[in-house]
């Protein structure tokens, strides 16, 4: 059967538009606040407070406050928006992907974010002078906000709704293959990649982009 031709991309943040590393959100409460760095990794990682937040199910203030109960300091000697931006502050951008993005843009695509985050992590990439500031999505969708985190089937409900378009005109473009395995669960077109080089070729052979960007 012929492909059908894709109408909208949706593109993951973490290892797609910019690499992160949970090993520098680590260490920067070690260097803030003379912490152990495995006690921070079992009381944001181990203990599943991490994904809670990227859920949506806990907020920053109640966020921060576990990790201060975890290690008997007040909020004065572990000021909340010093720990939210210390676990934030661990991405590099991908920046070969800025002339992706606009060139998936310009060739009458629609474009979209979808992606597994909490809101600390949104509020510091949007504070930052990231490609992404200069780049309006067509439509954003993020795991804290709709409850739900890839690859649970909620989310991508939520973002074939708000595309627009059927799920077989759909491309996504993540780095788990878990996440691709349930968008093509629903009939979306999707391929397991990293940002840059591996984006490219993805979107090349889906008629996306042409040879070069």
């Amino acid at each position: 059967m012929e492909r059908q031709k894709i109408e909208f991309v949706y593109f993951d943040l973490g290892n797609v538009l910019l690499s992160f590393d949970p090993t520098v959100a680590c260490r920067n409460l070690v260097d803030r606040f003379g912490v152990d760095i495995g006690l921070v990794k079992s009381a944001v990682y181990d203990s599943g407070l991490q994904d809670r937040f990227e859920h949506g199910e806990t907020t920053g203030e109640e966020f921060a406050e576990r990790i201060r109960q975890c290690f008997g300091r007040t909020a004065t000697e572990m000021p909340t928006d010093q720990i939210l931006d210390g676990v934030s502050d661990m991405f590099t951008p991908i920046e070969s992907m800025a002339a992706v993005l606009q060139s998936v843009r310009d060739r009458g695509f629609g474009v979209g974010l979808l992606s597994n985050t909490c809101h600390a992590h949104w509020d510091w990439i949007c504070r930052q002078e990231y490609y992404l500031k200069d780049f309006a999505f067509d439509v954003t969708i993020l795991s804290y906000e709709v409850g739900s985190m890839k690859p649970d089937d909620v989310i991508y409900r939520v973002a074939e709704v708000e595309s627009g378009v059927a799920p077989s005109r759909l491309l996504f473009l993540d780095d788990k293959l878990e996440n691709v395995a349930a968008a093509v669960e629903r009939s979306w077109n999707a391929v397991q990649c990293m940002g840059g080089d591996e984006a490219h070729k993805a979107l090349q052979s889906h008629r996306v982009l042409g040879p070069a960007v």
